[in-house]
């Protein structure tokens, strides 16, 4: 009986712990879930084709970040890159954007540098209209892989 009951109390924390998400597709087919502060990314599949797309980054850490051909990324700035489905961008604090081999844009980052941007954080960080793909760089640490 005790049993039973700690494994009712369990299922009872759990059901009142979740928080309520938000569910949405942009144009793309990219499945987008917000819970509380959190956005959720499940990108759809994907096919290489050559195409171009507009990748904005921010800056938001202490140090300038270098791009490519001597382009770089001052604290609180941003950029706009425009990369193909084809190509790999690598920065210098050791973050790759690449297209994967069935999703879209891939992020390869070791030390959790990188948040990506969606829903009213596209507002708050001044991302434009026509930007495919939004991210931030961040202290080490600090990003969407973070462990918890």
């Amino acid at each position: 009986m005790r049993k039973i009951i700690t494994a009712l109390s369990i299922l009872l924390i759990a059901f009142f712990s979740c928080k309520k998400e938000n569910r949405y597709f942009d144009e793309n087919g990219n499945e987008f879930i917000e819970k509380g502060d959190e956005l959720f990314i499940i990108p759809t599949k994907y096919e290489k084709t050559g195409k171009t797309y507009e990748v904005f980054i921010y800056n938001e850490t202490s140090k300038e970040i270098g791009i490519i051909e001597n382009q770089k990324i001052q604290p609180n700035q941003f950029i706009v890159i425009d990369l193909k489905d084809t190509d790999t961008l690598c920065l210098d604090n050791g973050v790759k954007f690449m297209f994967g081999e069935e999703y879209g844009l891939e992020v390869e980052d070791k030390k959790s540098q990188v948040s990506g941007i969606g829903g009213k954080f596209l507002d708050n960080y001044g991302v434009p209209k026509e930007i495919e793909w939004a991210f931030v760089i961040v202290p080490e640490g600090q990003g969407d892989t973070a462990s918890e």
